[in-house]
């Protein structure tokens, strides 16, 4: 019995803890959206990332989680596309070497799921660029 407790206790204090950062994140938009600051737009649909936890894309900022867009001033909203810096928007859809990047994030998927290369890895005529 003193052992159910102490479980039940433990399960509370763990749920009580984990609350705020369930309840500090906001709902995903509904439907895909268009990301039109790239030279091809890109629709992005949250749905399809669900998998994923939201604070791979959306990292914390000065340590504090954000869900805002991606290109939100202060974040990745150097546009051009020779922009390298780690406000690049191009870098942090294109850049393969970081992890959570689009195309880091696909190429380690591809790596598992060779089927997928083209829709995920592709320029013109993938899933990214249709």
């Amino acid at each position: 019995m003193k052992k159910v407790l102490m479980l039940s206790l433990s399960a509370l204090v763990t749920i009580a803890l984990a609350m705020p950062a369930v309840a500090a994140r906001p709902a995903a938009p509904e439907g895909p959206l268009k990301m039109a600051l790239t030279k091809n737009a890109v629709t992005f649909d949250h749905k399809d990332h669900a998998s994923i936890d939201c604070g791979v894309c959306h990292h914390p900022v000065n340590g504090a989680e954000t869900y805002e867009k991606c290109s939100t001033a202060g974040c990745h909203d150097a546009l051009g596309a020779k922009e390298k810096g780690v406000n690049s928007y191009y870098r942090i859809a294109h850049d393969r070497k970081l992890e959570n990047s689009c195309l880091g994030c696909h190429s380690k998927v591809v790596k598992t799921e060779k089927d997928k290369r083209k829709a995920l890895t592709g320029c013109k005529g993938s899933s990214c660029h249709p």
